[in-house]
């Protein structure tokens, strides 16, 4: 692996990468958060050709990158040479699900309480005996500023 590859297994980072990553689409992006488990040089190792043929315009490159997606709670990959904006992520980033809102709703279905962490919203739950737990996701950092400043 070049020392100009950022990417190193056991580091998690943000990036942006093209939502469909296809030879002669327009590459519209979205932010994606991985923990990095392997980066795999397809010179040295390439695919199968199984794989090739299964999707023969996939935008492909060197450096496959594969980990735990932090917002999918699933194992994805994705090719280096299509990611921008790296960025290493704090310990606070990594945490699944960051922006996620915890809300308890009551028999009435009111929203009675509102957390940014589980452990919280169940505390709630279980000291009033009834409710509902319900996790709301998707919250992006223009969504959680609107929230604190309502």
């Amino acid at each position: 692996m070049p020392r100009s590859l950022p990417l190193r297994p056991g580091c998690a980072y943000s990036f942006l990468y093209p939502r469909y990553n296809y030879v002669g689409l327009p590459a519209r992006t979205e932010r994606r958060r991985i923990m990095v488990e392997s980066v795999r040089d397809t010179r040295a190792e390439p695919l199968d050709e199984t794989t090739m043929s299964l999707n023969p315009s996939l935008r492909r490159g060197r450096w496959l990158v594969s980990g735990i997606d932090l917002d999918r709670e699933d194992t994805r990959s994705f090719y280096a040479e299509s990611m921008t904006d790296v960025q290493p992520l704090t310990e606070q980033e990594r945490e699944p699900l960051r922006d996620a809102e915890f809300v308890v709703l009551s028999s009435a279905g009111r929203a009675a309480f509102h957390a940014g962490k589980l452990s919280e919203a169940i505390a709630f739950l279980l000291g009033r005996r009834r409710g509902v737990l319900c996790k709301v996701l998707g919250l992006g950092p223009d969504r959680q500023e609107e929230r604190e400043s309502a």
